[in-house]
This record gives structure tokens, sequence and C-alpha cells, in this order.
């Protein structure tokens, strides 16, 4: 029997161990079996935490390390659907390295992570390109520009960041999933440092002006107490 069914029993059991609906003594011999199963294939709690969580690896949309909002809005798509983030690096054809993140969760969680960046990183990017078309930023030299579009972006971010905040969170059992299965697969992680641009006082309206847009996605939590939201702008 491989390893995958053999956890799949032990979750099995567990679920019947803990049911509302198992009188004590079922409970019991439901709690017994998974212990057994867990002794002869010589499984630790933390494999089955491990076994129930997954990941899924997308594009950040530049070369190299992700800057700064980009991080944030992965982040921000983490923070949503309860689901641990990475920053990667992943081989695109055969020569390019490109930018990446790693979405890690339970269920369905790390796909519409990894579908909330993608939908949100194509509508703050349309907005920035309008906020840098503006006859006032046209006129400003490219480093100016990237400074004010950067500032406009962290401004769109916090907008949506405090719209996700307010249905964010996950329940402890896929809290301790989450951290079995960082610690089974990725336990050797380093930290990465977020730098964020220093705000100038000429830059204080683009801040502003990416707030406001930012005001415009809308998240919607999905009904009961699951972590189901949906995208209804720009999709």
């Amino acid at each position: 029997m491989d390893q995958d069914r053999i956890l799949e029993k032990i979750k099995k059991c567990l679920e019947m161990a803990k049911g509302k609906g198992s009188n004590p003594n079922e409970a019991e011999i439901a709690l017994r079996q998974a212990h057994k199963l867990m002794e002869a294939y010589n499984l630790e709690m933390g494999d089955v935490l491990a076994s129930m969580a997954g990941e899924i690896t997308i594009e950040a949309g530049s070369d190299g390390t992700p800057p700064t909002w980009r991080i944030r809005l992965a982040l921000t798509c983490a923070h949503a659907f309860g689901t641990h983030m990475i920053i990667t690096r992943k081989l695109k054809g055969h020569f390019d390295v490109v930018g990446a993140f790693i979405f890690v969760g339970c269920a369905a969680a790390p796909e519409l992570s990894g579908y909330a960046y993608q939908v949100l990183e194509r509508q703050l990017q349309k907005a920035r390109r309008e906020f840098l078309s503006s006859s006032k930023n046209k006129r400003c030299k490219r480093s100016t520009k990237v400074a004010r579009g950067d500032h406009f972006a962290n401004g769109w971010i916090d907008a949506v960041y405090h719209k996700v905040d307010e249905f964010a969170g996950v329940d402890d059992s896929i809290a301790e999933a989450i951290e079995a299965y960082m610690a089974k697969h990725h336990a050797d992680l380093g930290k990465h440092e977020m730098k964020r641009r220093k705000l100038k006082a000429r830059d204080e309206g683009a801040v502003e002006a990416g707030y406001l847009a930012g005001k415009a996605a809308q998240l919607h939590h999905g009904l009961g107490n699951k972590q189901v939201a949906r995208l209804t702008q720009g999709v």
C-alpha cells in the first residue's frame, strides 16, 4: 500500500474519532486504528498534518527577485485565503529565470491565492499605467516615474489589504497543517527583507491616488465561514 493511501486511511480514522456523530466507543476504536497504522508505517502526526496541505507556484511577473510591491501583493493574496507565501525563482524556457511565488495551503486555497494574484496584478498594472500617463507624470524623468509608480502600487495594495483583512483568517487545524507542511518541505528557508521606497513630499499624491484606485478592487467573502473569495472586478 502506498503512503498516500495510508495517510488517507489515517485521516479518515482521525476524522471519525473527532466526529460529532461518533459515540465514545466508535471514536476510541477509530483513534486506536489511526495510531496502529501510524506505528506500522512509521508515520508521525506531522506527516499526517503535512499531507493535508499542498502548494502551487506562479510567476511574479518580473525577472529575478520581485520588487517590494509585488511581494506585498502576493502577501495580501496569501492573507486573503489563509496560505503561506514563499519567494522563489522559476526556470522559464531553457535559460530564463524569473521571479515566482509559492503559495502553501489546504484544499483550493493555494490555487485561489495564485489566481487572485494574477487577477489583481493585471488590475494594478492597468491602474498604474493610467496614473503614470497623466500630463503631470508624463513630464517626469524615468526614475521619478518609476518611484511614483511604486508609491501608487503600494497605496493600491494598502486599500486591497484593508478589504481583505475584514474576512481573512484560518482555522487552527489548517494553520497546523501548513506549519507541518512547511517543516517537512521548506525547512531551510531564508528571510527576505522588504525595502519600501522612501516617500518624498512631491510623491505623496501617488500614494493617495493608488489607495483611492485600490478601493475599486472588490473581494467578496464566500458563504458561511469558508475561505472562498470572489474577485468581481477585471475578471
